[in-house]
């Protein structure tokens, strides 16, 4: 989503009011809030919730306080929602990264029929990225519409430990990175 910096003080009041709500919300496991260093006014949220019952309760509480929200801000524009069905994940969730954790995300799409062995690619390299030092902690899955399209996201200890998980001369493609904000 994007955020105008003008308007912060209110997202950040935002997501401290939602992560009060949602801890009520039954299944709901956490929530993180990340900014894009190159474009400030880029953010990503996550939300995790132990289910799809649970996310969609969370989405029913979200939405009630976010039309709350939206008469406080300058500038408001719908947010581009990817609902993951996990294939995979390490034992630390992307809410326990510390504040100085970096994220790297990638978004990709499988030729039709070809979901799966792209799940099984992104699971192995995945698991190879757990030997680099720095690594937090990592998940994996489909879009919940499309399961050709394959999301992916690394927390990483620092910008230093996410750099270092690059091959030397490579420049990432299709990798959006995000630094830890709330």
């Amino acid at each position: 989503m994007r955020i105008l910096n003008v308007d912060l003080p209110a997202m950040a009041d935002y997501y401290f009011q939602i992560g009060d709500q949602l801890a009520k919300v039954d299944g709901f496991i956490g929530l993180s809030v990340w900014r894009n260093p190159q474009d400030t006014e880029a953010f990503l949220v996550a939300y995790e919730y132990r289910d799809v019952a649970a996310a969609e309760r969370g989405l029913g509480t979200v939405t009630g306080v976010r039309n709350q929200m939206v008469a406080k801000l300058d500038s408001v524009q719908p947010a581009d929602v990817l609902r993951v069905r996990i294939s995979g994940q390490s034992t630390r969730k992307l809410h326990e990264a510390p504040a100085t954790a970096y994220l790297s995300m990638s978004v990709r799409i499988a030729d039709p029929g070809y979901g799966p062995e792209l799940v099984d690619e992104i699971g192995q390299i995945f698991s190879e990225l757990e030997l680099f030092p720095g690594y937090i902690g990592s998940v994996y899955g489909t879009n919940d519409t499309l399961e050709e399209e394959v999301i992916g996201i690394v927390t990483w200890a620092s910008h230093d430990a996410y750099q270092g998980s690059i091959p030397p001369g490579k420049k990432p493609r299709l990798l959006s990175i995000y630094s830890r904000f709330y």
